[in-house]
């Protein structure tokens, strides 16, 4: 699958959160956002997933334009988030949470495999609300996954995190990887990000500023005075 930005623009009344923003990637690697807070990487998460829409520009998936669709058709064409800050059903169990997730749809085994994964398997019984900051960013992910997504969009997923969870995150983003799916992730952590990221794009201001290699961006001047410092 290969996901195109095309120069997306959207303004919040007067403030310019995305200008003229161009990007592409694929279910082949992973990939970074970073810049400052307010350079526009969560609008351009929600516009690519269908939770905004732009003012101008288009996204397009494997040729085709799904600007404007809805964040059902996009999640069912292979395009899945998470968010900054967990959006999991509190009420359900952890178990339910999956199941809910992927509408029944999902295998036990499945099920099963990811709550292994996600170190939830002990508490897959246990009301989700009830878990700790941490856990219910592995649900999070966990139910992402469960759609068996082709690009898997983290917004932020290390926030916050003890630094034992820190690494536990970024194996199991690396086993995402590993099941052929494509990764996009925000962080501002800049240790896991060019341990993880193949390519990076960074934002200032709504615009790209640079995109390439970890070590590329460690030395672009306008990169290190718009964002990384000296």
């Amino acid at each position: 699958m290969e996901l195109v930005v095309h120069e997306v623009t959207k303004k919040f009344g007067n403030l310019m959160a995305l200008n003229g923003c161009s990007l592409k990637i694929s279910s082949d690697a992973i990939y970074g956002l970073i810049g400052p807070n307010g350079s526009g990487k969560t609008t351009l998460f929600n516009i690519i997933t269908g939770f905004l829409s732009p003012d101008s520009g288009k996204i397009i998936c494997s040729g085709k334009n799904i600007t404007r669709n809805s964040t059902a058709h996009i999640a069912k064409l292979g395009i899945v988030r998470t968010f900054q800050l967990s959006r999991i059903f509190s009420s359900l169990s952890v178990r339910e949470n999956l199941e809910a997730a992927s509408q029944n749809k999902a295998n036990e085994k499945r099920i099963d495999e990811l709550l292994r994964l996600v170190l939830l398997d002990d508490l897959r019984n246990i009301q989700a609300g009830k878990l700790s900051y941490g856990q219910k960013k592995q649900l999070e992910l966990a139910r992402a996954l469960i759609l068996n997504p082709s690009i898997l969009l983290l917004d932020e997923p290390t926030s916050g995190l003890e630094p034992n969870l820190v690494k536990v995150m970024i194996d199991q983003i690396r086993y995402a990887r590993e099941l052929g799916k494509g990764v996009f992730i925000i962080e501002h952590n800049m240790n896991v990000i060019t341990n993880l990221a193949e390519k990076i794009f960074v934002l200032h201001n709504g615009a790209k500023i640079a995109e390439g290699s970890p070590d590329q961006i460690r030395a672009d001047k306008q990169v290190i005075e718009a964002y990384l410092g000296e």
